[in-house]
């Protein structure tokens, strides 16, 4: 296919489906008659497309889709579940929006090495490096975890203070050795479930190791998916080989930040640095953000477009102005977990920093689409309205209507949507039809 047919076919899909096929092969026939540069004529036919679908009698296809009220309603519904699920299922998202496992965690933070980051599922540090954080004052305590896979299992060979740290409580040792702590999800797979499994002895990454419990798999949300901890002392730590690199978790004497992150400079016993970078555990309240993008997305709507809904008058069938309200408060409630999910999702997949952002957008976009979509419909059934027609001619403005009509399919009435706000009509109006009109739309 040419470049310039690939154009026209992408514009092409602007185009309302019923005249489509007949605007394409027009713009096609014309294209025969053009012989310097077809590609940039054929651009022109975005212009086009947008015109025709701006002033289609035909309803477009999303419009379609949301024309009634309970399919606006169920579609929004839908989105909001789907954004809600991807929520609890992305580590990221789940995080944000569920209240942290550990008790202390305003204290605790994730050390990683020069080549990492503190939210990055890699081990960064090596274990001489977390021997050198042993020694810094700020640290009241530190743990040290490195992933290896045995018996099928993601096996954590940890210290074996990490779950006191975490305040998790698991079985204290009864003789010396290495404790086991298994997820929920490896002790039904692996051990088939048996409730008698605390204290048996077992056999992992070429240890003996006693069971000291099971936990479940939202007790565990640092970095790295782990099926299975094994709790070792220092001195079992010291055997691992040189340069073995892991995870690093502290426990500071005074309290960051909620979500900050800090650089830490560690001189080494070769003479130098080791550089190294904090982030807490304590995560950020994202309501605040998200109100504050809700704030700010109103005042510039405020600014560039009217919040009005429009002039309808008083004369309304019982029942329709409650109706009307009810409908926007659903829209407006459905689109709040559409938007902060929706963000906080995109945010786990893309990156962190995109949520702010997308609270402003997406609260942006929601607001101006809900009073855009309100302004379209019957105030009486709620339904889209159709078949726009465009009357008078902007010379005309002052001594006669200039603007677009619509009607409800069912007879309701009509809506008069100034194309320039003049003193007579400064915002769109609508008419009620009486009952003698009803005979017209069957």
């Amino acid at each position: 296919m040419s470049l310039p047919l690939a154009i026209l076919r992408t514009a092409a899909l602007l185009v309302p489906a019923p005249e489509r096929a007949e605007w394409f092969a027009v713009w096609q026939s014309e294209l025969w008659y053009v012989q310097q540069h077809p590609a940039i004529f054929c651009l022109g036919a975005f212009r086009d497309a947008f015109w025709v679908r701006r002033n289609s009698p035909a309803p477009p296809a999303h419009n379609a889709l949301l024309q009634s009220p309970l399919h606006c309603i169920l579609f929004l519904a839908a989105l909001a579940g789907l954004s809600l699920f991807l929520a609890f299922r992305l580590p990221l998202a789940r995080q944000a929006l569920l209240p942290s496992p550990y008790r202390d965690v305003r204290y605790l933070a994730t050390v990683s090495g020069a080549k990492g980051r503190p939210d990055r599922p890699i081990p960064t540090v090596r274990l001489e490096q977390y021997q050198l954080l042993q020694r810094l004052w700020r640290f009241s305590s530190l743990a040290f975890y490195r992933p290896v896979r045995s018996n099928g299992m993601s096996v954590a060979l940890a210290s074996d203070n990490l779950f006191d740290m975490l305040q998790l409580p698991v079985a204290a040792p009864t003789h010396a050795g290495a404790r086991l702590i298994l997820s929920r999800d490896a002790w039904r797979e692996h051990f088939g479930g048996d409730p008698q499994i605390v204290g048996r002895i077992v056999q992992v990454a070429g240890q003996r190791a006693m069971v000291a419990g099971v936990i479940p798999a939202a007790s565990w949300t640092l970095p790295g998916k782990m099926d299975a901890w094994l709790l070792q002392d220092e001195s079992q730590l010291a055997k691992l080989p040189g340069g073995t690199v892991g995870y690093v978790l502290v426990h500071l004497r005074t309290l960051p930040l909620a979500g900050s992150r800090w650089n830490l400079t560690v001189e080494n016993d070769r003479g130098g640095s080791d550089r190294f970078e904090c982030g807490s555990l304590d995560q950020e309240s994202f309501a605040l953000p998200f109100l504050l993008g809700i704030l700010v997305a109103l005042l510039i709507l405020a600014t560039t477009t009217p919040l009005g809904l429009g002039d309808y008058p008083a004369s309304a069938p019982a029942g329709a102005r409650m109706r009307r309200w009810l409908f926007l408060g659903l829209k407006a409630a459905l689109l709040l977990p559409i938007v902060c999910c929706g963000s906080l999702d995109l945010g786990s997949i893309v990156a962190t920093g995109f949520v702010a952002h997308g609270f402003f957008f997406g609260n942006l976009l929601a607001v101006r689409w809900a009073l855009a979509d309100q302004r379209q419909r019957c105030p009486v059934c709620l339904r889209l309205l159709s078949n726009p027609t465009r009357i008078g001619g902007a010379s005309h403005a002052f001594l006669e209507w200039y603007g677009t009509e619509l009607i409800c399919a069912r007879g309701h009435g009509l809506l008069y949507v100034p194309e320039i706000p003049t003193s007579c009509y400064s915002t769109q109006r609508w008419q009620y039809l009486d009952p003698s009109w009803s005979t017209l739309f069957g």
